[in-house]
């Protein structure tokens, strides 16, 4: 037979024969360089060694609704993969996807629940992709089905993102931890400016919602250090490493090979965050400023939060700490961080007292001076991380530095 015409029937023989497996396509955090976990792709493995991809059969298994059979049998399969897995790396997370119909079934949540309670894995070595499309009805049933998962301690990721017509929407109604960025989307970038802008949007957006984001897709080096540079927490692709049968995927967990990594990227986010936080303060103080009082109740919502621990820039220093970097490096930061915020608190108390337009004028200057002094420090240490980052990327200056030490 042709793989072109590939029979339904063939599919469930294939399936109840053993044929189909999972592959893996690893995950790398831009943040250390290392390999935090995985994506099970299916294949389908035929006994003449012929690997069928899974465009070939699965879209007409998802339209006869035999999806569903194969995710009950798959799914115990691909647990067994993570116990293995585990041995190697206790805390993987491997990725897979289901579909409509699986979300609308109860079984799913209970083999989950079932394998979780057994301890055969932990809630954090799995994490459930589910596409747009998959929920655009917005079943009650799909819903109840993930916040069941969520309530297991499974983390949802919205997949193709980029890509949908109502993304924003789904994403603020659903309970997603992370967005994965489509991997059209991203290998246009170097085609087109409007690709970047949607990725550089969506990298943005997601960290204002506190949402962990993915890139899938990266196939070139440059693509790879722009996600870097971005902000982008983890990344998958072929310029990593191809989908692998699960030996060769566990010699990648033995060996720990280290890709490109750095702090540049996340500390930049964490000061557009704080960006985000002046931005929402200002814009609280403005409405205020510019209704009558009696509407405020019906401001739009903003989630402000005055207390430093909350911001990016606050949690970012706190785990550079953690990490045993030099305190002193970070100190005016910290102090000049949590100064300004307990003056965007006072400004915003200031304008609702209604105390009148000199306490307000004074309490914004105050607010503006701590913020431009944040601004310049968040400016020094961004500098002096490039000046490192160039100095580790140049042979001759690394050799110079390492003869300096060593005197």
């Amino acid at each position: 037979m042709s793989d072109g015409n590939i029979t339904l029937a063939e599919i469930e023989a294939a399936l109840h024969a053993g044929e189909l497996c999972f592959y893996y396509q690893p995950k790398i955090s831009f943040q250390t360089g290392r390999m935090v976990g995985g994506e099970a792709l299916l294949r389908w493995h035929k006994p003449d060694g012929t690997l069928v991809p899974p465009g070939l059969f699965l879209p007409q298994a998802e339209e006869s609704g035999f999806i569903t059979d194969i995710t009950a049998v798959m799914v115990t399969e691909l647990v067994q993969d993570i116990a293995r897995l585990r041995v190697l790396k206790p805390d993987i997370q491997i990725a897979f996807n289901v579909s409509a119909l699986d979300l609308r079934s109860p079984y799913l949540v209970k083999m989950l629940r079932s394998f979780i309670g057994n301890q055969v894995i932990n809630p954090g070595n799995i994490q459930i992709e589910i596409t747009e499309t998959a929920i655009v009805d917005r079943s009650e049933r799909i819903h109840g089905t993930l916040l069941d998962l969520v309530a297991l301690g499974i983390e949802i990721v919205m997949d193709d993102f980029g890509t949908g017509y109502s993304s924003l929407d789904v994403l603020s109604q659903l309970p997603f931890s992370a967005l994965k960025l489509d991997q059209g989307v991203v290998g246009r970038m170097a085609e087109d400016s409007k690709n970047t802008h949607i990725v550089r949007s969506s990298l943005l957006m997601a960290r204002d919602m506190s949402i962990r984001t993915i890139a899938e897709g990266v196939e070139t080096e440059t693509a790879y250090a722009f996600l870097l540079a971005s902000g982008c927490n983890e990344a998958q692709g072929y310029w990593m490493s191809k989908p692998l049968p699960i030996e060769d995927f566990k010699q990648i967990i033995h060996d720990q090979p280290v890709w490109p990594s750095s702090e540049l990227g996340f500390l930049y986010n964490a000061w557009a965050n704080h960006l985000s936080y002046r931005r929402k303060v200002l814009d609280t103080v403005y409405t205020l400023t510019m209704t009558d009082p009696a509407q405020w109740d019906k401001m739009p919502k903003l989630d402000l939060r005055h207390n430093a621990a909350y911001c990016r820039l606050g949690q970012w220093y706190r785990d550079i700490k953690r990490a045993g970097y030099a305190e002193d490096t970070y100190e005016r930061l910290e102090v000049l961080h949590r100064e300004m915020h307990a003056a965007g608190e006072i400004l915003v108390k200031t304008v609702q007292g209604q105390t009148g337009t000199e306490a307000i004028i004074a309490a914004t200057d105050e607010f503006l001076k701590f913020s431009e002094q944040v601004d310049q420090e968040v400016s020094r240490i961004l500098a002096m991380s490039f000046a490192d980052g160039l100095r580790q990327r140049d042979p001759e200056t690394q050799l110079g530095l390492d003869l300096k030490s060593a005197e």
